[in-house]
């Protein structure tokens, strides 16, 4: 189990590889801040197919919220963000 305990409760969580290149980088933006609206604007997709993609993510990887996505992307090094100073 990783510090954040997203392993808890005896389900497995699956990696980064089992995500389409599109959930990837729904979920880079979604770690990194971003609103659905602000995501689909970046992503050049609707709000509504951007909430689509975050019920996919959390469905594959098998997490248990938008938070868990998050926490995932840190720990497993799919996004870093530089320390503050």
């Amino acid at each position: 189990m990783n510090a954040w305990g997203l392993s808890e409760g005896g389900t497995r969580v699956q990696g980064p590889e089992t995500l389409t290149d599109r959930q990837r980088a729904v979920l880079r933006c979604l770690a990194r801040g971003l609103a659905d609206h602000e995501i689909a604007r970046v992503l050049a997709i609707s709000h509504i197919q951007v909430g689509v993609v975050v019920v996919e993510i959390l469905r594959a990887l098998n997490l248990r919220d938008r938070m868990a996505a998050v926490v995932y992307a840190h720990e497993t090094g799919m996004i870093r963000l530089p320390l503050p100073r």
